[in-house]
């Protein structure tokens, strides 16, 4: 018995062990249903938008992708797509791909292959993926024996940004939880498109709809760039997607047990139909319950936890003030870069860095007429160059250069500078400089790109290599500074709302907005106004509370709002009131562009060389025939002066290609003016003459604003100014030539 126990092996024993586990949970898994997922997503779709150029000897760039974290990968691959230098010695030059470190392949540069388009697909281990990933592509490339620049413009390797990655998934199960929120409807882990269909248990109401937009803002806020789409559905499950459930006392969906709804309350539940998917469950005694479950649930104002939550008290809220977006640069102090992105964002390395993007939204209605630009302060700091070059950071805002800061190297600082540095603890590398946005490249929903660029020295043949551990970063304390400039701008401005969601997100939680849909909406129509509020929760990063719902009957309630209309409302007859407002009327089926009038027409017509040409001259759009189409336009309300409304109509088909064009960063820049029409694959935009004007000015700016803008008015103030002259000169003369008379007598 104890030689029994000496020869027993304990490892043996484990393996055993091991191998019986595996056994049944194979057994286990193959009685349960297998949901596989195949993704695609290229290189552009992860964030590249154009293709990715590597440079030097030993040249690095990295692409990173992620697994969401209820699933599993089965299989992995790339497709890449791919161009290199026909200089490189093809004995020595290849490039690795590289996955979370572990090279994976390499592969050899061939001169026949050089100067054309190459295709290599490369299997990934499974085994080296995680959940947050990064592909590498390092470039080892030489083209000569002897000694080499590593900065030579002849070893260069062009990777396309249509290049593909290739992952085949299995769905994990997670548990009932509400902690997991957002997930698994929205994983930051998740790069492609979200679709979260919304379910209502049954036929909804105004304020039903009022908190599904409220959930689809939430959701677009944070899906944000990847796009996202909200399919609606009554009573009835879609098997293939985690899903939002609003449920009414009397009201239930085939499958789906929840408690009692004597309580606004937040209920995870696994999938009927799916037992890979979640359903989340807001349901409560009336209206006023779910949006108080909704409130709960996108404002974090509750620990959520548990496969239950019961909300015991009413989510109370501080009102709004009008500028105070979360992503929006601040009305009232300077914005500091560190507030609108990471830090780890504006730090690059390498001898030819990335490009430093801080998004920058801001208020449309900015007025910095005859100022030089909107400040911006920049401090910086990089790896010190040891002799003079042309190094510089180069400042843009969205995609327009506005200046290049020269960058420093030692041979330039004084011996006082640098005992001052000294003195006060500043390091020698670090600088700071002013820069003004100019006018000309401001954009409501701009982006501010930083470059450092690094001038390569020129050395002679094997002298020393130079560093190529470059650091560079822009401090977060850096800041932009909007404060001093009043708001004021001429309407309608379509361009305006498309990227900033302006006038509407003026208050972030829309509370002076009221949305009209038709009095009887179906899916496809309540899917885009879903879209439209995801949307407009990602240009302000604060779900839409506040917003009020209507129906077309309902408007003689409305008092002091800006009005967002959308749907089919061609044929509702509060359109036919307001047509003298509108920029275009409707006449036998067909919509007619006004031509407005005026001064400005009269120049457009006679001297056609200074007409703006960058808007289509259209006359009438067609919105009814067998291809849908959608319209666009913005006026002044005729129900409250110095408010708007901005009216999507058309079929549900042709307002979908109205929003999806929003979401598009290529097609949203076509949307301007007052119309904007869309048919399929294509947008255009109008300009009606007929403006008017929302925010104020102080008193004299406003004078001398209307006095350079206006010819007429010019002519006006001229001739009173002329006339208020000659009367107190008549005046004067008369009393002179009186005074004298009285003298002679």
């Amino acid at each position: 018995m104890l030689k029994f126990l000496e020869s027993f092996s304990w490892s043996g024993m484990a393996k055993v062990c091991s191998r019986l586990a595996l056994f049944f949970l194979l057994a286990s898994a193959a009685q349960q249903p297998v949901f596989a997922n195949d993704y695609e997503a290229t290189f552009r779709q992860l964030g590249f938008q154009q293709a990715l150029n590597i440079r030097g000897v030993n040249g690095q760039i990295a692409v990173p992708f992620s697994v969401r974290a209820d699933e599993v990968v089965i299989s992995a691959s790339v497709d890449l797509m791919y161009n290199f230098s026909p200089s490189m010695l093809d004995d020595l030059s290849h490039f690795n791909i590289i996955v979370n470190g572990e090279v994976v392949e390499s592969v050899p540069l061939r001169k026949d292959n050089a100067g054309k388009t190459n295709q290599r697909n490369v299997e990934i281990p499974v085994r080296l993926l995680a959940q947050f990933n990064r592909l590498s592509l390092e470039l080892i490339g030489h083209y000569t024996l002897g000694c080499e620049d590593p900065a030579h413009s002849s070893l260069w390797l062009n990777v396309s940004n249509g290049s593909m990655l290739r992952l085949t998934t299995s769905s994990l199960p997670l548990n009932d939880d509400l902690s997991l929120l957002p997930a698994p409807f929205f994983d930051e882990r998740d790069r492609l498109p979200m679709v979260t269909p919304i379910v209502f248990a049954g036929a909804p109401n105004n304020a039903t709809i009022e908190a599904a937009g409220t959930v689809a803002s939430w959701l677009g806020g944070l899906a944000s760039y990847r796009g996202y789409s909200f399919p609606v559905t009554i009573g009835n499950l879609p098997i293939d997607y985690n899903t939002i459930v609003l449920m009414l006392p009397g009201q239930s969906v085939p499958g789906l047990n929840v408690p009692a709804m004597n309580a606004p309350r937040l209920t995870m539940a696994v999938h009927p139909g799916n037992s890979s998917k979640k359903v989340l469950v807001i349901s409560g005694r009336d209206e006023k319950d779910l949006k108080t479950a909704v409130k709960a649930l996108v404002l974090g104002t509750q620990s959520l936890n548990g496969t239950t939550l019961t909300i015991e008290d009413e989510v109370k809220l501080n009102p709004r003030v009008p500028y105070d977006a979360p992503r929006w640069v601040s009305s009232t102090r300077p914005t500091k870069l560190g507030d609108l992105v990471t830090p780890s964002t504006l730090q690059v390395s390498g001898q030819y860095p990335d490009l430093i993007r801080v998004p920058m939204t801001m208020p449309p209605d900015l007025f910095f007429w005859q100022a030089d630009g909107i400040p911006l302060h920049i401090k910086h700091r990089y790896t010190l160059r040891s002799e003079n070059d042309k190094s510089t950071l180069n400042v843009s805002f969205s995609e327009k250069f506005i200046r290049a800061i020269p960058l420093q190297s030692e041979q330039e600082i004084w011996r006082a500078e640098r005992w001052l540095r000294d003195l006060l603890g500043k390091p020698l590398s670090t600088n700071q400089a002013s820069v003004k946005i100019p006018r000309e490249a401001f954009s409501p929903n701009g982006q501010l790109q930083l470059y450092f660029h690094f001038e390569q020295p020129q050395k002679d043949q094997c002298a020393d290599v130079p560093l190529s551990n470059i650091q560079a970063a822009v401090d977060q304390e850096s800041y932009v500074d909007i404060s001093g400039f009043p708001k004021y701008m001429h309407m309608p401005d379509l361009a305006s709302f498309a990227n900033a969601g302006y006038p509407f997100t003026r208050m972030a939680d829309l509370s002076e907005t009221a949305i009209v849909i038709p009095a009887q909406v179906d899916s496809t129509a309540l899917s885009n106004l879903f879209v439209l509020l995801g949307r407009i929760g990602d240009l302000t990063g604060l779900p839409a509370h506040g917003f009020t719902l209507l129906r077309p009957n309902d408007l003689k309630t409305v008092q002091d709002k800006d009005l967002l209309l959308l749907g089919n409302l061609e044929s509702d007859p509060i359109l036919q009131e307001w047509a003298e407002s509108m920029p275009v009327t409707l006449n036998d089926q067909t919509w007619n562009v006004k031509t407005g009038g005026g001064f400005r027409s009269i120049i457009d017509q006679w001297i056609p060389a200074i007409r703006d040409e960058s808007v289509a001259p259209v006359t009438s759009l067609t919105l009814r025939g067998s291809e849908p189409a959608g319209l666009m336009m913005g006026f002044e309300s005729p129900l409250s002066s110095d408010r708007s409304i901005v009216a999507l109509l058309g079929s549900d088909q042709g307002v979908a290609q109205i929003i999806d064009a929003m979401l598009s960063p290529e097609d949203v820049q076509m949307i301007r003016g007052s119309v904007v029409f869309s048919k399929v694959g294509s947008v255009g935009s109008v300009l009606d003459e007929k403006t008017y004007s929302v925010g104020s000015l102080p008193l004299l700016t406003w004078i001398r604003y209307h006095l350079s803008s206006n010819v007429l008015l010019n002519i006006l103030f001229l001739l009173g100014a002329a006339f208020l002259f000659a009367f107190v000169f008549n005046r004067v003369l008369k009393r002179k030539a009186a005074q004298r008379l009285e003298k002679r007598s």
